[in-house]
């Protein structure tokens, strides 16, 4: 009998563009679902764009899916949030924000379980955030940029 496509190997493929004037940190992480291990960039340079790979494999007897959030932060304290959930059966969403207080991760992902969406753009502090990624595919796109506000 062959394995069901929902036993498929699947990840996200995160591409991340800086346009906020200086070099982005990554300040913090958090893996819901997926690998622990991934290689996400510790520095995302103004006019830059990064990539990485989040498989959905997982550590132990974790759920399997690829959820999980970036904190990147400038040199002023604002930090960008960026957090995607492409779980194993259903459709991909993501999240996003830019805040200057501490982060707090049970919030971030509230906000992406009940306001996530395939789209989702905030503008705050002068800088603009948007992120997007393809809700039916099993090893979606993820895009996020993060950019001065003309």
């Amino acid at each position: 009998m062959a394995a069901s496509q929902n036993n498929a190997q699947q990840c996200t493929n995160g591409k991340l563009w800086n346009s906020s004037s200086e070099a982005l940190t990554l300040t913090d992480k958090k893996v819901w679902q997926g690998s622990h291990y991934a290689d996400f960039p510790e520095i995302i340079e103004d006019g830059d764009a990064r990539e990485f790979i989040h498989e959905s494999v997982t550590d132990d007897a974790d759920i399997p899916g690829s959820v999980a959030g970036l904190v990147y932060r400038r040199r002023d304290g604002t930090k960008w949030v960026v957090a995607w959930s492409n779980p194993l059966d259903e459709n991909s969403k993501v999240y996003t924000d830019i805040q200057r207080q501490p982060i707090h991760w049970g919030q971030i992902k509230t906000n992406l379980e009940k306001r996530g969406k395939p789209k989702f753009k905030v503008t705050k502090f002068g800088y603009i955030a948007s992120i997007e990624i393809d809700p039916g595919s099993r090893s979606p796109q993820m895009k996020a940029s993060f950019e001065l506000e003309a």
